[in-house]
């Protein structure tokens, strides 16, 4: 009977090892596929601030732009972390980055998540995508892996959020600094 329990022991060790491997592979691979790939604009992309139409058209200009993609799966707001970027993008524009934050919503509920956009006082340009259009458009990889760096041309130079996490953030320094 031990010698049994210690072979399932060992089983399930190698079986979650591979599934880790595997999924850390899967990761990497992703990464990989992204990498320089193009995040393609909708042409009728209608930005809000606070629920209420703005205009936004120097984000595109911006040597970079860290782009997040939320759908509606689950909260919009809580995946979004509202508090947390807005903390961020404060932080960034003391520094005097110059660096553009995009956000591209996609929401079941819109009112929800305007209420949210208010109680956070989040008062940064938010792209409401009604009809899901960034992603039939870009085909995003699935969640958590919607936040890119991405250059001048809209293309991918990092994947992740550097919210919260100082080492992504790091790597974003990195390549901003590389490249100028």
């Amino acid at each position: 009977m031990k010698r049994y329990i210690f072979y399932m022991a060992i089983l399930t060790v190698f079986i979650c090892g591979a599934c880790g491997l595997s999924k850390k592979q899967d990761i990497q691979q992703m990464v990989y596929d992204w990498r320089g790939r193009e995040i393609f604009i909708p042409f009728d992309v209608q930005f809000k601030t606070l629920g209420r139409d703005t205009l936004c058209t120097d984000l595109w200009d911006k040597p970079y732009k860290i782009f997040t993609y939320i759908d509606s799966i689950g909260c919009s707001s809580c995946q979004l972390g509202l508090h947390e970027w807005k903390e961020f993008i404060d932080s960034c524009q003391r520094e005097q980055m110059d660096i553009g934050f995009i956000f591209a919503v996609h929401s079941s509920d819109y009112r929800l998540f305007d209420g949210e956009v208010r109680f956070y006082e989040f008062d940064y340009p938010i792209i409401y995508d009604y009809h899901n259009e960034f992603d039939r458009l870009n085909h995003f990889p699935p969640a958590p892996y919607r936040t890119f760096l991405l250059d001048r041309g809209n293309k991918v130079q990092v994947i992740g959020s550097p919210v919260n996490n100082p080492e992504m953030w790091e790597l974003y320094q990195k390549v901003m600094s590389s490249r100028n």
